[in-house]
């Protein structure tokens, strides 16, 4: 007989079937929302740059007063779309590490359940 009894060999089969698939289920959810922010993100990061080249042609029909201010949401804007980048950047990097530890707790639990 080995160090554990089967009660605990199973105990420890059953824990393993139940984190894979609870494991399983949080990378397909971080999987979809990294592509829906992808999508999303790809399909507006284009405005900002249209944005800059449309101001820049009407520069010189605004007043000073009102060319600072375009130039403060210009700024504004150019921060979202860095922090719209680095939330997709962070989601990639979650789904991998996701992934990276699911592969390891099922290591674990394979070297207890041989």
């Amino acid at each position: 007989m080995g160090l554990f009894g089967n009660n605990f060999k199973k105990i420890i089969h059953e824990f393993r079937i139940k984190s894979q698939d609870y494991s399983n289920d949080l990378s397909n959810e971080i999987q979809e929302s990294l592509e829906d922010l992808k999508s999303e993100y790809d399909q507006y990061h284009e405005s900002y740059p249209e944005l800059v080249s449309f101001l820049s042609q009407i520069k010189n029909k605004l007043s000073t007063e009102e060319h600072q201010k375009l130039e403060a949401l210009l700024f504004g804007l150019r921060h979202i779309d860095h922090c719209a980048q680095n939330g997709v950047h962070l989601m990639r990097d979650l789904y991998r590490h996701q992934r990276k530890t699911t592969r390891e707790t099922l290591r674990l639990y394979e070297e207890f359940d041989t």
